[in-house]
């Protein structure tokens, strides 16, 4: 049976406390586990250095997790539920197909990091693996996590396992699909601001030589305040996580060991050639545009019940993408159409992320509120769907919609949020417009005040 002294020794030996915190936790609970834990968690812990504000001396993490193997009388596992070779496991963040994600304390140099776990149980992929993660940690972009080190696990007797750990730098901000089911679809101006950051972040790992492969809102951290009517897109900003998934570009293609053998990335997201085990830098693209239709509108391109693989996987290789629009009608026809170029079908149509970052500065309005100039080169043209082609087609009637600009603008102007009314000169067509006010509360009162008023005058 587990004793208080055993779990002393763990405790010690994992760094988790000193012998002094657990002499003084002992002299004060004894053999009572709860008094114990209640005095450690009461002080900082003795890595803490000396900046406010002070962590608590055990986080609910590791109480939790050292009640549990107390209490089943397997403390031989609680040293790999807490540390990591130099790294103290603070919180688990999740846990995935590629391996667990950790909040955590690394010892030297001092710092707070994540910490994710992956297996590599041949020589073959552990070499693969080693030099995939030299080359990220030469990667440098504002937009994405920053890659410290990599380093097999040791045992408690110092030997090495099968078991990896990459430790990154620790974001703290909230999941990009978190944030929209938080907020809700987000306005597009800093849905386009996002890209041209998360764009360059990709634009920075394919010239490194390697593919993401899991792109998607999980996986993208937002950071500042959350987006709304008196925020600003550039106070705002996202960073891109978790490379559990990455791979070189050149052990990515036909023919390669991953072929038809296990499917990486997430099925809500992966692009058509990525089914069959094939991805290129345009994979992330495709994932990319999905995130972006996923951040705007609150549901993913294609949609399918109790995430039914097979369902995914035909709609990815089949289905036209749906126009974002159906489902955000705020959203600019410039947007649409670069989500529609980002989600082709074929990779060669998606352009790559340096082109695609020139397109979406040209929707973002500048700090002035003027319109960023539109680069003279065209876009890659792709097959878009129908409902696109009908919405950018002009509409019968010019006259009357050019007739009916004032009075639009000066009822979007009272009714609609600054953040949701069209940017000049990338006004939707009128009825376009039209839905969006209809679904204002107020407008529909207004109109159903004018129309009782109407009613009772003709009654006279």
């Amino acid at each position: 049976m587990s004793s208080v002294p055993d779990l002393a020794d763990v405790l010690i030996d994992c760094r988790v406390v000193t012998p002094e915190q657990w002499e003084q936790a002992e002299q004060i609970g004894g053999d009572d586990l709860g008094l114990v834990l209640d005095a450690l968690g009461a002080g900082p812990p003795g890595w803490w250095d000396g900046k406010p504000p002070a962590p608590p001396g055990l986080t609910d993490y590791q109480r939790g997790i050292i009640e549990h193997r107390f209490e089943t009388d397997e403390l031989h596992l609680l040293r790999r539920d807490l540390a990591l070779n130099q790294f103290l496991l603070l919180e688990k963040l999740g846990q995935g197909g590629q391996g667990e994600v950790y909040r955590g304390r690394q010892l030297n140099p001092p710092r707070v990091v994540a910490v994710k776990t992956l297996i590599r149980d041949t020589e073959i992929r552990r070499r693969r693996f080693e030099q995939e993660a030299r080359t990220m940690m030469r990667v440098q972009h504002p937009a994405v996590a920053r890659f410290h080190l990599y380093e097999r696990v040791r045992d408690a007797d110092g030997h090495p396992t099968d078991e990896y750990l990459i430790a990154m730098e620790f974001v703290n901000g909230t999941p990009l699909h978190r944030l929209v089911r938080r907020v809700g679809p987000v306005p597009w101006t800093f849905a386009a601001h996002w890209a041209v950051q998360l764009l360059g972040g990709l634009a920075a790992i394919h010239q490194s030589g390697l593919i993401h492969r899991d792109v998607k809102p999980e996986n993208v951290m937002a950071l500042g305040p959350a987006p709304g009517p008196e925020v600003r897109p550039e106070t705002t900003a996202v960073k891109l996580l978790d490379f559990g998934a990455v791979k070189r570009a050149d052990e990515v293609g036909e023919g390669s060991i991953t072929r038809g053998k296990v499917f990486i990335g997430t099925v809500e997201y992966a692009p058509p050639e990525q089914w069959s085990g094939h991805a290129v830098a345009a994979s992330d693209l495709y994932a990319l545009g999905g995130a972006l239709f996923f951040s705007l509108t609150g549901r993913t391109a294609f949609q399918k019940e109790r995430r039914d693989v097979n369902a995914y996987r035909e709609s990815h290789l089949n289905d036209e993408v749906p126009d974002v629009r159906e489902f955000n009608p705020d959203v600019p026809p410039g947007l649409s159409r670069l989500l529609a170029q980002m989600m082709a079908k074929d990779a060669d149509d998606r352009g790559d992320a340096t082109e695609l970052i020139h397109e979406f500065r040209s929707l973002v309005p500048m700090k002035a509120g003027k319109p960023a100039p539109a680069r003279p080169r065209p876009v890659v043209s792709v097959r878009t769907p129908g409902p696109t082609r009908a919405l950018r087609e002009p509409e019968g009637g010019g006259g009357l919609g050019r007739a009916a600009e004032p009075v639009l603008g000066l009822l979007e102007r009272v009714f609609l949020p600054r953040h949701h009314r069209p940017t000049r000169g990338a006004e939707p067509p009128v009825r376009v417009r039209l839905l969006v006010l209809l679904r204002r509360p107020l407008v529909l009162l207004l109109l159903a005040v004018l129309f009782i008023t109407a009613v009772v005058l003709l009654a006279k």
